[in-house]
């Protein structure tokens, strides 16, 4: 099974779309992010451009123009693919945290409106700020993953310092959050291993009866080429070859693309790293399942 767990969406992808390009992929099911609350939201699809391998390059996005309605009218658009596709589409609700109802929001996207999971970027707010523990322990309480932005950040001025991965190490209190890092946090691969390895090592810290780390490593590009056998190489040499998932970082309309980087990231894994083929269908699927809790 493959599972891309790193899709976003604009707002004005059909289903039939989505479907044939995970067809042409080979992809399974698809973790698709709700569009990014903002103006632009449903009229990016012509505006936006992309790489060669369908990668999203974000436009300049801002908070000031963000609304709780925005944010509801992003929820119902990947909620509407999900429904329509329940086998195949897993939805996330991108939320944008400094909304004074966020975790209001959070709530009415999982419970009514069946969404699986939450994706936030860090942008001029800190993992750490206190006015996000709200939203951790919601995310607790509802027992769904949240998956972050985490490495240099492109289409948000200066926001970069604020997704540093050392940043999320106050996660560590909230301890039944599950939680993955995108883009294995480049170019600061080695501090995201590292701060894997202190969530391995608190499990001896907390009492019960859990035994796995609660952060994983998204390994979705950010890393360049002529980085990603070094950051694969690492994760694997450090233990997490269990909590490694796989993405693609493609916009829902263009997961044919995801293909190339099915390919290419097998191509390293075994020819190049020389891992288990039970290793990389961890990698591919498996692991994911975990992160989502459907195993």
């Amino acid at each position: 099974m493959i599972i891309d767990c790193h899709v976003h969406s604009l707002g004005v992808e059909k289903i039939d779309v989505v479907l044939k390009g995970m067809d042409k992929a080979e992809i399974d099911k698809a973790i698709i992010f709700s569009p990014y609350p903002s103006p632009h939201m449903g009229i990016e699809e012509k505006i936006i451009p992309r790489t060669a391998a369908g990668v999203t390059r974000h436009l300049e996005f801002s908070y000031a123009n963000v609304t709780s309605e925005k944010q509801k009218e992003a929820v119902e658009f990947a909620a509407r693919l999900q429904k329509e596709a329940p086998d195949r589409i897993i939805g996330f609700i991108w939320l944008e945290p400094r909304l004074k109802d966020a975790v209001q929001l959070l709530e009415w996207a999982v419970t009514s409106k069946e969404l699986k999971g939450v994706k936030m970027i860090p942008d001029h707010w800190y993992p750490y700020d206190e006015f996000m523990f709200t939203i951790y322990k919601k995310a607790e309480e509802l027992n769904i993953p949240i998956l972050f932005h985490s490495g240099i950040l492109y289409g948000f001025k200066d926001s970069s310092r604020f997704c540093r991965p050392v940043n999320y190490e106050v996660l560590l209190s909230f301890p039944n959050l599950r939680f993955a890092l995108a883009h294995v946090s480049w170019p600061w691969v080695d501090e995201c291993i590292a701060l894997w390895g202190r969530f391995r090592a608190a499990l001896e810290e907390i009492e019960g009866e859990r035994k796995e780390v609660q952060m994983f490593i998204d390994a979705t590009p950010g890393t360049p080429l002529i980085y990603r056998k070094d950051a694969l190489q690492k994760i694997m040499a450090f233990g997490a070859e269990d909590y490694v998932v796989f993405g693609t970082d493609c916009t829902a309309g263009s997961l044919e693309y995801g293909k190339y980087h099915v390919e290419r990231d097998v191509a390293i894994l075994r020819q190049v790293i020389g891992v288990s083929k039970e290793t990389v269908d961890k990698f591919l699927g498996r692991n994911a399942l975990r992160f989502l809790g459907l195993r």
